[in-house]
């Protein structure tokens, strides 16, 4: 504090005391978690929004990974999502301005704003390393739940949460109803790209399939002490004969997370997919005055088999006098099965999704699909009558060339870059130069002719999707895309065998012998 007192008092220019204690304090944050964060009178509505679900913006949930503005996932529906923005991409800058250092809730103050002004997001691509702008309009974003639920076999009900907000235990509640007076038998919980949300929502969530007084979710703050710990409150909605798959991914995060990893340490679902994203750091909002407050990381979520479900630490360990002990790694279910700590919830069933498709995903990110449809609709009276065509693929091939929807092609980026570069050094009208940008063009137009061909069956399927939206919305676009899901397709089988559902969940001798010896 002398410091400070000296700085205000004896520096040659007067300051603006403001500013300098936010600029101050920041500096000092830039230390610690990217979610320990000091709010300013301005920043203060960003606390509530993350409660009532509803803001105007594009539908980005982001967060710093490894000092990058990085998306956990677009909200479905959104203005980011129809943009073909993805789990994993990387904000270089927002309107221009460079992310690099923006602190995140600055960076999630420029990219909400009034619905119907627009926004332009410079976006990374993770693989390719494309860079790319995108301008988004602007609109308010209602957080959307539950956007699907239904019957996908006479046997299993299938149901899709996007976001834990204070709705989402009365939906779940509702979809668990409905798809239980249909005659369910079984039921699959999808998380993918479930980016969390709030705690009580996931706590609620699980008390609809858990028996009451069972252990869900403890916190340990500083040296390990024990701040709360949450058990089941209820009895169960869902009969424990229903069998449940949980499907997760590396989009799967925070609250997901808890719902996944507690029916995975009970034994109650099958966890099914790709390991998640490991966030597993609590926060309280302490209020400093009536227009600051300071949100700070003060404990970690632990499920019933003691593991954590944080991945990593932010923190400069040289600041840290106790030096967090190194936690163990393996732990085990009630049944005894062996699972994995060191962060995020690794699935039972591992379904691996190593295919790309850079065109199709680069016709995703320039709304190509989103205006084949608005442009062709007129032409066809149903989904059958559009899959039944087959001349469709000629037509979004020749779509995609007379309306210069730019798609992926290795090098491309750079030879835009040199194209650019060499043009404003030399003389416009050379000859020479512009005959070897045409034949190199022309080279990358003969490459994406070939991966179109490559890739035709799942651009296919994505038009008919956009299609299969056209006509029913969510319902239609889930109903037709699980169809082909293979991390569905994984869950079925386990839950029409009664025998793999159960050996599953069921640990091996030898593992049972260790745990009761423990």
């Amino acid at each position: 504090m002398t410091v400070y007192k000296y700085l205000v008092t004896e520096y040659i220019h007067e300051l603006d005391i403001p500013q300098l204690t936010s600029k101050i304090i920041n500096s000092m944050l830039e230390n610690f978690d990217p979610y320990t964060e000091y709010y300013e009178e301005k920043d203060l509505e960003d606390l509530n929004i993350k409660t009532t679900g509803e803001f105007s913006g594009v539908g980005l949930q982001i967060y710093i990974y490894e000092d990058k503005l990085t998306v956990v996932g677009p909200i479905e529906g959104s203005p980011a999502f129809r943009a073909g923005i993805f789990t994993g991409d990387q904000i270089t800058h927002i309107d221009g301005v460079a992310t690099d250092g923006m602190e995140l809730k600055d960076s999630t103050n420029k990219i909400r704003g009034k619905k119907g002004t627009d926004v332009v997001l410079t976006i990374r691509k993770p693989i390719t390393e494309e860079v790319h702008d995108y301008t988004i309009n602007r609109d308010i974003i209602v957080v959307k739940d539950i956007p699907y639920y239904g019957m996908i076999d006479p046997a299993v009900g299938y149901l899709r949460i996007t976001n834990f907000s204070e709705n989402t235990p009365r939906e779940v509640n509702n979809a668990f109803l409905s798809l239980m007076n249909q005659g369910t038998e079984n039921i699959i919980i999808d998380l993918r790209d479930n980016p969390g949300g709030l705690l009580s929502s996931s706590l609620d969530v699980l008390d609809l399939m858990l028996p009451k007084d069972l252990e869900m979710v403890s916190t340990k703050g500083r040296g390990g002490k024990i701040l709360k710990k949450f058990r089941s409150l209820n009895r169960a909605l869902l009969p424990q004969d229903i069998d449940i798959t949980v499907l997760i991914n590396e989009g799967s995060a925070s609250a997901s997370e808890i719902v996944a990893g507690v029916l995975q340490d009970h034994d109650r679902a099958v966890i099914v997919g790709s390991p998640s994203f490991g966030k597993g750091l609590v926060q309280s909002v302490i209020a400093i005055n009536n227009s600051s407050a300071l949100k700070i990381t003060n404990s970690k979520y632990y499920i019933p088999s003691g593991r954590t479900l944080q991945k990593r630490e932010y923190i400069d360990k040289e600041l840290l006098t106790d030096k967090a002990a190194i936690e163990d790694s393996l732990f085990t279910t009630k049944a005894g099965r062996k699972v994995f700590g060191g962060g995020g919830i690794a699935p039972d069933v591992l379904v691996e999704n190593k295919e790309a498709y850079p065109l199709a995903v680069s016709i995703l990110r320039n709304g190509g699909f989103f205006l084949f449809v608005q442009q062709t609709s007129d032409q066809y009276d149903s989904l059958d009558a559009v899959a039944n065509d087959l001349t469709l693929m000629n037509k979004f091939a020749d779509f995609i060339q007379e309306n210069d929807i730019a798609g992926y092609v290795d090098g491309k980026g750079d030879l835009d870059k040199a194209k650019e570069k060499l043009i404003k050094e030399d003389e416009p009208k050379n000859i020479f130069l512009n005959n070897a940008f045409n034949v190199i063009e022309n080279q990358i137009k003969k490459s994406q002719t070939a991966m179109l061909d490559d890739e035709k069956d799942f651009i296919r399927k994505m038009l008919l999707g956009e299609f299969a939206f056209y006509y029913d919305g969510d319902k239609g676009r889930y109903e037709f895309l699980l169809q082909g899901d293979k991390t569905v397709q994984k869950s079925l089988e386990i839950l029409l065998d009664n025998a793999l559902y159960s050996s599953i969940l069921t640990a091996p001798e030898e593992q049972q012998i260790a745990s009761t010896e423990n």
